[in-house]
């Protein structure tokens, strides 16, 4: 049976810390359908356990739907993580308006989040984006936590990987407009486990004239951008199918 959240309005302050708007964890078949959010943090944050909850009870958030909603303000549009021991899988988030967020599809682990935290099958499609900073963040460095800023943390150098090591599938992005952004996308995956595989199709971004820099991920060692291209930092394989990027400062693509 399907759990469903239809044509709500939840609003915060969006100067107000800690203030997400739903955020399922560890549940199965989700639908979100008609609602506005408009707050100071993430606007939906899945997530499924952290450390030990996550790795003792292995239940992952999967099967979600999410479309014809509105996202303002606030940090993220849709953010999986970084809570996610159990794993999130099967997302479907389609004919959504972000607008004034920090970033829109919002990915964030950790050394330590562990094997069971693996993210796979997520997909946005016929998004529009208006004035989002990063549209695209996918961060396996992030720094939260007590720990967040050790060396085993923040490493770029590989680590080995073993029972406390995530893993991130597959990201798709298809028929998505981003306008007035500052950086176009950034995923920056860990140098043992790569992230395996991120596709756009269709996909339209432009970066905003007077774009204010900021940091497009929050992990040791990002500096601050404006009038970004795409990042990819330890990615397997990026597909480009009919992508157009314009309005940035020097290359489209950087992949390290």
């Amino acid at each position: 049976r399907k759990i469903g959240m239809y044509d709500l309005y939840i609003e915060a302050p969006k100067d107000s810390p800690n203030t997400d708007a739903i955020d399922p964890e560890s549940c199965d078949q989700v639908e979100i359908i008609g609602c506005r959010f408009s707050v100071g943090d993430d606007c939906i944050a899945i997530k499924a356990g952290k450390f030990y909850m996550g790795a003792t009870y292995k239940t992952p958030c999967s099967d979600l739907e999410i479309s014809h909603c509105l996202m303002e303000n606030g940090h993220g549009g849709m953010t999986c993580g970084s809570e996610m021991a159990g794993g999130v899988n099967k997302v479907y988030l389609h004919d959504c308006l972000m607008r004034n967020t920090a970033r829109g599809l919002r990915i964030k682990t950790r050394r330590g989040r562990g094997e069971q935290g693996v993210i796979d099958d997520i997909v946005f499609e016929n998004v529009v984006m208006e004035h989002v900073g990063t549209p695209y963040v996918v961060n396996c460095l992030y720094f939260c936590d007590p720990d967040g800023k050790t060396e085993y943390v923040q490493s770029r150098e590989k680590q080995p990987v073993d029972e406390r090591t995530p893993r991130i599938g597959r990201i798709a992005f298809r028929d998505v407009t981003a306008t007035d952004v500052t950086c176009a996308g950034y995923f920056l995956g860990l140098p043992e486990r790569p992230i395996e595989r991120v596709e756009m199709e269709n996909v339209s971004i432009t970066c905003a004239a007077d774009a204010e820099p900021m940091a497009p991920a929050m992990a040791c060692g990002v500096e601050q951008v404006s009038r970004k291209g795409l990042v990819a930092i330890n990615v397997d394989k990026v597909v480009m199918k009919n992508v157009t990027i314009t309005g940035q400062d020097g290359v489209k693509l950087e992949s390290v």
